[in-house]
């Protein structure tokens, strides 16, 4: 008998307002007007994880881009039995965006290292925006793509450094 996961469900966003200072210092909601980051919480949905809970497992497909608002989420890579811990994201961190804007499946595990709150932007959320408000869709998945960037120049960073750090070895 195989493991049974369930779809976590989330719930709209109570106060929009307490989280504006959270948003307006993300980088995928950069250079975004009141107006817009209002708009964007529309949108948005808030869910707690408990303290060991799955968000979501490698291999599952996107449903979400997750900002942690409290607590802490780890990031690991699972491959043939070793878990490599790629990241712990706290308050302010975003993640699940690359599978979503990829559309390929989760290539890292994400487990609550303690119990968190994340507000979510579902697939269907993004979709609707599309249709509803171009320009601010536009603008947020320029935003994405800038982040995805950097991440990529810091990971080339990294195996620049790695290969010179073996290569001196």
């Amino acid at each position: 008998m195989g493991i049974v996961w369930t779809m976590k469900t989330f719930s709209p966003l109570a106060d929009a307002e307490s989280v504006f200072p959270i948003l307006s210092d993300i980088a995928l909601f950069g250079g975004m007007s009141e107006r817009q980051l209002s708009e964007i919480c529309r949108w948005l949905e808030q869910g707690t994880f408990a303290k060991g809970e799955h968000i979501f497992q490698k291999g599952d497909d996107p449903s979400h881009i997750y900002i942690v608002t409290r607590g802490k989420i780890d990031l690991f890579i699972v491959e043939q039995g070793l878990a490599l811990q790629k990241k712990t994201l706290v308050a302010g961190d975003c993640f699940g965006e690359a599978s979503l804007m990829s559309m390929q499946k989760h290539a890292a595990t994400a487990l609550a290292r303690e119990d968190s709150d994340v507000i979510v932007l579902s697939t269907h959320a993004l979709l609707r925006l599309q249709k509803e408000d171009a320009a601010l869709f536009s603008l947020l998945m320029m935003n994405i793509a800038r982040e995805l960037a950097r991440r990529l120049r810091l990971t080339d960073d990294i195996l620049l450094r790695w290969m010179r750090a073996r290569d001196s070895s």
